[in-house]
């Protein structure tokens, strides 16, 4: 089991939709950083970092999140059928060991997609800007008491939470794909499940039960809300992705 989980995160690792997501959310906290680059002259300390990803209102990393964190392994499942690797693996290995196999390395490919460009911009911060505090505006949402006390612990609870969403909604898009053998739809999915409760949520006044609050939470929400969320996504993955798998016909496979 272990040498097979081994071989699959490798697989996913030195995969071109891997590079792919590493590069998408680069791009994306670029286009963030470009739009209020004016700060860079303005203020000290974490700027960076903040304008790139939470503070910015061009950045557009809160929009293409679930899609960076399902490319890189989501659609892995329908790759393993369509090249026949799946029957062959699964006379060496249990269903049960490879569903685990495949959500262990999907969730944790999923969560370095998102976190790795987070924290390589955050240490570019640390060592190439001047020390110091800057004041963006006060920030809303959970957490802002650390906000206020601490920049940089929220920056780390704020990567340490997108760790979480990259392994949650990567899953998502896994578990989907066991339904719908479909690639696209296994990779666009999270990010529809993501984006459109936003449509009439907010007209319920329910807004900060909004999914993509789990990810950008400067906004209105509160943190038993995010925990309640990522738990039920969490475990409706899980569930209904092995129930499903298991009772995949032999000739599915």
């Amino acid at each position: 089991m272990k040498s097979n989980l081994f071989l699959e995160f490798k697989r996913g690792f030195f995969s071109k939709k891997f590079l792919i997501a590493i590069l998408l959310n680069c791009l994306c906290l670029a286009v963030g950083i470009y739009s209020n680059h004016l700060a860079l002259l303005m203020f000290k300390g974490l700027v960076l970092f903040y304008i790139g990803y939470i503070l910015s209102p061009g950045g557009i990393l809160t929009v293409m999140v679930p899609i960076i964190v399902a490319l890189p392994f989501a659609a892995s499942f329908i790759e393993d059928k369509e090249k026949f690797f799946l029957r062959n693996i699964l006379i060496r290995e249990s269903r049960i060991q490879y569903f685990l196999k495949k959500y262990l390395v999907t969730g944790f490919l999923g969560s370095m997609a998102v976190a790795l460009p987070l924290i390589l911009l955050l240490i570019i911060n640390l060592f190439f800007f001047p020390k110091g505090d800057f004041n963006l505006g006060s920030m809303a949402g959970v957490f802002h008491e650390i906000y206020e006390r601490s920049k940089l612990a929220y920056a780390i609870i704020s990567i340490a939470n997108a760790t979480i969403f990259g392994f949650i909604y990567a899953n998502i898009g896994l578990t989907i794909s066991f339904f719908i053998h479909n690639k696209v739809l296994a990779i666009t999915a999270p990010f529809l499940l993501y984006i459109l409760p936003a449509f009439f949520f907010t007209y319920l006044n329910l807004s900060q039960f909004e999914p993509s609050a789990t990810f950008d939470f400067s906004t209105s929400t509160r943190a038993y809300i995010i925990a309640s969320e990522f738990l039920f996504l969490l475990m409706t993955s899980i569930i209904a992705g092995y129930i499903k798998f298991v009772k995949i016909d032999k000739d599915e496979v």
